[in-house]
């Protein structure tokens, strides 16, 4: 997906200018905003309006095939695609019919201006037929432009809620990243290489099996987050006052051991350690889904949400180290 600010431009351009381009121009532009925004469902629903009757079948799917988010999806009978057409005929029906009104936005303006021409010329033509072509003519014009104007309100809504999202990201990722330079610097270059892992994963499937690159992304997040416990609370021969090891391997309880030093609130304390075992259950969870082959999407986006956890906790775990070593009396 494109990023937000610049979707919200290409959005805000096509609604300002809206009643003045021709409605083929604005449909084209609502088709590339939904195809960038991966809104299957609308990029060929729309799409269905600028294409022309006829042509090769084969040919025909294959366009409507490039516009999907999850080209593996085509065929499914209720995918998104079949939905677009579907609510595409139901548009086009002819006097309630099975039969539809196939031409593009296109065509339509051509025969308008062809029988306008043809009254004008003094041709004899069937006016009853004429003002009937003309009413449904101006129907599907007029509901394809309200389902354009309406799916571009609604794009520029989202848009703009996902912006104020962004920037709120953003401002703590440059506050985690400042973090992670001045502590252990060496990790930025690690989440890197699980970001490129699993773009890689994701570039790949379904073509082939992506367990090595989601295992090789999770074994990277927990030596990640190791790093970030081994800075914070090195490892210790002697255990903690409950008995839990403090040793090298056991970092998950120096992790707990830490946020109990230096956290005096008990709430916040149980909401670190809550997020902390999260992010082990999430481990856990790619570590069975890679096992068990479970469909390759689904693990690649709770690798995915891995990653990104991986990186709030350390940014959190971080924050509150550096609270603490600058005020001794605890965050």
């Amino acid at each position: 997906m494109a990023a937000s600010d610049y979707l919200l431009k290409l959005v805000r351009t096509a609604l300002d200018s809206f009643d003045e381009d021709p409605l083929e121009v604005s449909v084209r532009r609502a088709v590339r905003i939904a195809n960038l925004m991966g809104d299957t469902k609308y990029a060929v629903r729309l799409a269905l309006d600028l294409k022309p009757t006829g042509g090769d079948r084969e040919t025909n799917g294959e366009i409507s095939r490039m516009l999907m988010a999850d080209p593996s999806a085509w065929g499914s009978m209720t995918g998104p695609a079949e939905q677009a057409a579907a609510a595409w005929m139901n548009d086009r029906k002819i006097d309630g019919s099975d039969n539809i009104d196939p031409h593009s936005l296109a065509e339509l303006e051509f025969w308008d201006k062809e029988l306008s021409n043809l009254k004008e010329s003094g041709e004899k033509i069937d006016y009853g037929s004429d003002l009937t072509t003309r009413q449904r003519s101006t129907r599907i014009i007029a509901r394809t432009r309200q389902l354009t104007f309406a799916l571009l309100c609604s794009w520029e809504r989202r848009l703009d809620y996902s912006g104020i999202n962004e920037s709120i990201f953003g401002r703590y990722r440059v506050k985690v990243d400042a973090l992670l330079a001045d502590g252990v610097p060496d990790l930025l270059q690690q989440f890197s290489a699980i970001y490129r892992r699993l773009q890689e994963a994701a570039d790949n499937a379904p073509e082939r099996d992506v367990t090595e690159e989601l295992s090789q992304a999770i074994t990277t997040c927990r030596r990640i987050l190791k790093a970030v416990v081994d800075h914070v609370l090195p490892a210790q021969k002697e255990p903690a006052e409950g008995g839990h090891k403090l040793d090298e391997p056991s970092y998950r309880n120096r992790l707990f051991e830490f946020t109990k030093r230096v956290i005096q609130s008990d709430s916040k304390r149980e909401l670190v350690d809550a997020i902390v075992a999260g992010l082990h259950d999430r481990f856990a969870a790619v570590d069975k889904m890679t096992n068990k082959a479970v469909h390759a999407e689904v693990a690649i986006e709770t690798a995915n949400l891995c990653a990104l956890n991986t990186y709030i906790v350390c940014g959190e775990v971080l924050s509150l180290y550096t609270l603490a070593t600058a005020d001794p009396a605890g965050a």
